[in-house]
């Protein structure tokens, strides 16, 4: 009991001082999003963190994709170019394509390092062009199935419907990431955005599910 009698006034004054520092707390709705935002970190703080960079990438994006659509506008493929070597995804994915239909072999590395690009700004057709290769070890890729099913999953959780379904299709065919549950959640996220071989595959697995 000594010990607790004896530091009892600087337990009180600590959160005293700190609230005067503080400020006033928040009160309202804004308080009520706060603390919902805070609860939902603590207990995922991984995809709190996956979920600000979806939406961060998304709005920078949007925020691009008038410029590049304005240029292809021109019918000229220099200003196409100048933005994609100003970094513009949608650029980049753009000159990545043309490039690899040529049969210039180094234009045609050109448009991987386009590709690779694309992907890292968060374009989700360039994640997913990029993450199936890697998936699958093809196109010159080393395999890395982690890493790309990471790259198709991100792509598909900002609404790429090809990527959904590649993502199901990885989760439920290959031996070392292979994920019932996780493979009919993607398939069912597909065949609601309306992909056709989604509903398939989400139809079969039910089928095999019924008759174990």
């Amino acid at each position: 009991m000594a010990v607790v009698t004896r530091f009892w006034p600087a337990l009180v004054l600590a959160p005293v001082v700190l609230l005067a520092a503080c400020g006033p707390a928040t009160e309202g709705p804004l308080a009520d999003i706060e603390a919902k935002t805070a609860a939902a970190a603590a207990i995922d703080p991984k995809a709190t963190a996956e979920a600000a960079k979806d939406k961060a990438d998304t709005e920078a994006l949007a925020a691009a994709k008038p410029a590049f659509a304005a240029a292809l506008a021109t019918g000229d493929p220099m200003a196409v170019d100048d933005l994609a070597d100003a970094g513009n995804a949608w650029a980049l994915f753009h000159r990545g394509k043309t490039r690899l239909e040529s049969h210039d072999f180094m234009l045609q590395q050109g448009g991987f390092e386009d590709m690779e690009a694309a992907a890292e700004a968060g374009l989700p057709e360039a994640l997913m062009w990029v993450g199936r290769r890697k998936a699958y070890g093809v196109d010159g890729y080393k395999l890395q199935p982690n890493s790309g099913l990471m790259m198709m999953e991100r792509a598909a959780r900002r609404g790429n419907v090809e990527a959904m379904f590649a993502v199901g299709e990885m989760y439920e065919q290959d031996a070392y990431m292979n994920d019932t549950k996780k493979a009919r959640d993607w398939y069912t996220r597909a065949a609601e955005a309306g992909s056709a071989e989604a509903k398939a595959a989400l139809a079969r697995i039910v089928t095999a599910a019924e008759g174990e």
